[in-house]
């Protein structure tokens, strides 16, 4: 005959099985679903943050990384200046001066007040040659801050040394194409062979 300690263990033991069966089939359950179901998407970091983070991989020279953080901003900010100057800086750092530009002029037809863009868009343009672009653009950005503020008597300085290039310049045209001219060409150009 079955004591009454032994009938209450059966009952427990049961009750036990039965609780971890139950258990096993809701965590399956949920962990089923999470296999089988795709995942939501990762929540999305406020724009100033990706900003943030787009500038940093920038600043440590990981050109790529940053630009598919500016153009993942972009994604969600068509015309978001900022991403769009700082794209403009990747393809300046990349050699692409004219993407550069490009990049330039569609943050300041955004904003055309956005400094950083006209800061940028002046040393892209005396990288190129273009003093009087440059000027142009510095010119803008001067007037947005105090005459005194350190950026704008840096910018002045500038101004002044593309205004100095553009006065000897047009001083001696023809001193430029004098120095081209007197160089010698490569050798076997005179002879018909390519330089290459």
């Amino acid at each position: 005959m079955e004591s009454m300690g032994d009938r209450y263990s059966k009952k427990a033991l049961v009750f036990t099985a039965v609780g971890f069966f139950l258990g096993g089939l809701v965590v399956g359950g949920l962990s089923t679903r999470t296999f089988f179901l795709p995942m939501s998407p990762p929540a999305l970091l406020p724009l100033s943050a990706q900003l943030e983070e787009a500038h940093r991989l920038l600043d440590k020279g990981l050109i790529a990384d940053a630009e598919k953080s500016y153009q993942a901003i972009l994604g969600r900010d068509p015309g978001n200046p900022e991403a769009l100057t700082h794209l403009g800086n990747v393809a300046f750092q990349q050699g692409d001066t004219e993407r550069a530009l490009r990049n330039y002029e569609e943050a300041l037809r955004r904003d055309p007040s956005y400094a950083h863009a006209l800061w940028d868009k002046g040393l892209a343009l005396r990288a190129k040659g273009d003093d009087a672009g440059a000027i142009k653009a510095w010119e803008a950005f001067v007037r947005l801050f105090p005459a005194d503020s350190s950026d704008v008597i840096e910018v002045k300085k500038w101004i002044a040394e593309a205004q100095a290039r553009l006065a000897s310049a047009s001083s001696n045209p023809q001193g430029s194409a004098k120095k081209l001219l007197l160089k010698k060409p490569p050798k076997g150009l005179l002879e018909g062979q390519s330089s290459k």
